[in-house]
């Protein structure tokens, strides 16, 4: 890793081969779609997470997020003023979690600055399949947002219990990169993050035309890989047990 407290490595068309076959989160090919890998210091995460996303065009922040509720559990009758929408679902199984059937999902808005950037990394602590991000312009966006993080409603719903057969991991695995195309397709910048091992961080997903823009404003400041030196470096941090956090 350079010694600064980050840098980036750029694709400009997601390869779903050399890299996408090694994460764990995304099957298949995205299309038309770019990928910027930023790496940092898991100390320093909340800093470069806030510095990096408030620098680029976005105004709005889209949040999804979701948790294991008891049976009979509903969403609250009033939210606060962020929510633009609570739900809540079974779950198809459970096996190490029996007494917690159903999901809570809750979506939500803001505006694109470090403190909201930083609550949104303070509830990253442990990496699960019950978040989605996004980067977008409007409010307006809020029914695309609706759609597109309900996709992920779809794979929290499929149970990640440590007993997981190899098809329902690939369906989960489809159904995220389902989440990542449509949403770039709505208009929105989704963002997984990395599993801090060895580098904290996120990679960015883009459409491909807009690449060359996104990335170099996110280069500011820092180093910026593209190229074979972005597949090494890439393939350098899967190979030292990074990921995709899983989703």
């Amino acid at each position: 890793m350079p010694n600064e407290c980050h840098f980036i490595a750029g694709q400009s068309r997601w390869d779903p081969v050399d890299i996408g076959s090694t994460v764990s989160p995304l099957e298949g090919p995205l299309g038309d779609v770019g990928a910027v890998w930023m790496f940092c210091d898991p100390s320093m995460e909340s800093n470069v997470w806030g510095s990096t996303l408030t620098g680029l065009r976005q105004e709005k922040i889209f949040t999804w997020s979701a948790r294991l509720r008891p049976e009979g559990w509903e969403p609250p009758g009033e939210s606060d003023e962020h929510s633009i929408l609570w739900r809540s679902g079974k779950r198809t199984a459970t096996h190490q979690f029996q007494e917690l059937p159903r999901f809570e999902s809750k979506y939500q808005v803001f505006d694109n600055t470090e403190p909201a950037v930083r609550r949104f990394i303070g509830d990253l602590t442990a990496r699960s399949s019950g978040f989605a991000f996004a980067l977008g312009s409007r409010d307006e966006s809020n029914d695309s947002w609706l759609r597109s993080a309900q996709i992920m409603e779809n794979h929290f719903a499929l149970s990640r219990d440590f007993k997981n057969s190899i098809d329902l991991e690939s369906q989960r695995r489809k159904i995220a990169s389902l989440y990542v195309s449509f949403s770039i397709k709505a208009g929105f910048l989704p963002i997984i993050p990395l599993n801090k091992h060895p580098y904290a961080g996120f990679t960015l997903f883009c459409p491909t035309e807009n690449y060359p823009d996104i990335f170099r404003n996110m280069s500011r400041g820092t180093t910026a890989l593209e190229g074979g030196e972005a597949t090494a470096q890439i393939t350098k941090f899967l190979g030292q047990g990074g990921d995709l956090a899983y989703l």
